[in-house]
């Protein structure tokens, strides 16, 4: 029987082959309903952020502010969707990071403060680094990626 050491770097290989596989299929882009909020990239570089109103086997069309956009599947690179979930799953994250930062500070740096100043910055240590990482988890983008193509 193979030890569980040797088998962890082929296990790692073949999960990390099969996380691209995923976002490959332009059935996932097909599941796609009328409204849904996407960000499409072409393969030129050009980017498209819209509201989906059709989506064929041969390509994507969308309404982006006052105008129709249709894109050929050829052309399309990256079809990301919009989901005002990942931004709160994001800022939580965030807030979470932040709150053991600043447990690690107030009992680090914390400790020698208190012992020359008293407790009254104490809740800094824990408000600044929620707030940091926790708008750092608010700017990060609230589009998953469901197609690409490299």
């Amino acid at each position: 029987m193979p030890s569980p050491v040797r088998s962890l770097p082929l296990l790692l290989t073949l999960l990390v082959c099969t996380i691209p596989v995923r976002a490959q299929s332009w059935d996932v882009v097909r599941g796609l309903r009328s409204g849904d909020r996407v960000k499409v990239q072409e393969s030129s570089g050009t980017e498209h952020k819209g509201r989906v109103t059709a989506v064929t086997p041969d390509g994507i069309s969308l309404a982006t502010g006052g105008s129709q956009v249709s894109v050929e599947r050829a052309r399309v690179r990256r079809v990301q969707l919009h989901s005002g979930s990942r931004r709160a799953r994001n800022v939580a994250i965030g807030a979470a990071v932040g709150v053991a930062v600043g447990v690690v500070v107030d009992q680090t740096i914390g400790k020698y403060l208190r012992n020359e100043s008293g407790d009254e910055g104490r809740p800094i240590m824990y408000l600044a680094p929620i707030g940091l990482f926790a708008g750092i988890g608010a700017a990060l983008s609230p589009y998953r990626t469901i197609y690409r193509i490299k």
